[in-house]
């Protein structure tokens, strides 16, 4: 099997998607048009045959790949895409979704959007760590590499508060040499260790003098111990400078780090309704009522149809939420109850509908007029105007 290395799978892209629009602008078919990824425009896992890019259209090339009104044209934009190895799908009349014709090929795609996907969930304020994200470096340990080094430092502040520790992610520079800070709590009194990360390439291995200068933090902040996490390797008169530290010094590599990441991973806990109590759903509730508007949260769903979806909004940080599905009522429908509109449950009877499948994370953002929404993969989710919502299952 071909391996692919990610700056060839992205020049692929490149080549494809400015041939393409070389070609539209020949024929005036440009206008309107623009080349987007899945990760920008569905922000979700890509998951298997994933879309390797999508070309987003309202003008006459979407008119043309639509409704096929030149079956010339149609052919000569067919025989760009199949000359770059591509095939295509017209996802909804104005996105089309571009695929490897070879299966290698899509292969390869795959892992490069999976990989993708990943760097995606490191970032400092999420508070439910997806356990995929440890899944995929304990399987692929030399793959921490290709992450930024500050991504490298996050994923260890997580990893570690995933094991037991409180975790404190240092600043990323003017840190003193002391990337995080771990504080283990135990009845003969508190343990504080100072953990250093390199992301290093394997042809750079970490010298005396890196590591002297954490066992220097260690000692003149009177701290218990100090860990060394690299990417690479270690020189022997680091090695043999760490040993000689009475267990002040631990040096770390990938192999550790895939290690710790298995570890993680079985202290995750997928079904997310164990991490809320009733007593706290209920607490929400009663927010919700005393007029807290910002805790019920509303999304359209629906392919033709609309439909709609109630979340209650359980916990919440930066980027991250953790909500629960609510369940829905009928307030008012035609004789046929195909249409009406409908509220959600919000009462005592919601404590039945806490389950694995109604309790779910999120990703949050807010935008620039402050407005804050909630992205599950499928649904935007934004504060419900507590008003009765329409629904429709007339396609």
């Amino acid at each position: 099997m071909t391996a692919y290395a990610d700056k060839e799978l992205e020049r692929l892209i490149q080549n494809a998607q400015r041939d393409l629009q070389v070609w539209a602008v020949a024929n005036n078919l440009w206008y309107d048009s623009s080349f987007t990824s899945f990760a920008e425009r569905v922000d979700s896992e890509p998951g298997e045959d994933a879309v390797i890019f999508i070309l987003c259209s309202s003008g006459d090339l979407a008119r043309l790949l639509d409704e096929d009104l030149d079956p010339e044209l149609r052919a000569q934009f067919d025989r760009i895409v199949e000359a770059h190895g591509f095939w295509y799908d017209n996802h909804d009349g104005c996105s089309y979704y571009f695929f490897a014709a070879a299966e290698e090929l899509q292969t390869a795609y795959d892992q490069f959007f999976h990989w993708k996907w990943v760097c995606s969930l490191i970032i400092e304020d999420f508070g439910d760590v997806y356990s995929e994200l440890y899944q995929y470096f304990q399987a692929r340990p030399e793959r921490l590499y290709n992450l930024h080094h500050r991504e490298f430092e996050i994923l260890l502040y997580r990893v570690f508060q995933s094991l037991g520790y409180e975790s404190e992610l240092g600043p990323g520079v003017g840190d003193g040499g002391v990337d995080v800070r771990l504080l283990q709590r135990g009845p003969l009194g508190d343990t504080l260790v100072y953990v250093q990360a390199k992301r290093y390439a394997p042809r750079r291995p970490i010298g005396l003098e890196a590591v002297q200068a954490l066992r220097g933090a260690v000692a003149n902040d009177g701290v218990e111990r100090g860990i060394f996490v690299t990417t690479s390797r270690y020189l022997r008169s680091a090695e043999t400078f760490a040993r000689r530290s009475n267990g002040k010094l631990e040096l770390k590599t990938s192999a550790d780090v895939a290690q710790w990441c298995q570890q993680a991973q079985e202290g995750i806990i997928r079904d997310k309704s164990v991490l809320v109590s009733d007593a706290h759903l209920l607490s929400v509730l009663r927010r919700s009522e005393g007029g807290s508007q910002a805790l019920v949260v509303h999304a359209r769903t629906g392919y033709q149809t609309i439909g709609n979806s109630f979340a209650l909004v359980l916990k919440e940080t930066k980027h991250a939420a953790l909500l629960m599905r609510l369940p829905r009522q009928i307030i008012g429908q035609d004789a046929h109850g195909l249409e009406g509109h409908e509220l959600p449950i919000l009462d005592k009877q919601i404590l039945n509908a806490k389950n694995i499948d109604t309790v779910f994370r999120a990703k949050r953002s807010v935008d620039s007029q402050g407005r804050v929404d909630y992205w599950d993969g499928r649904n935007l989710y934004s504060i419900w105007d507590r008003k009765p919502s329409f629904f429709s299952h007339i396609d």
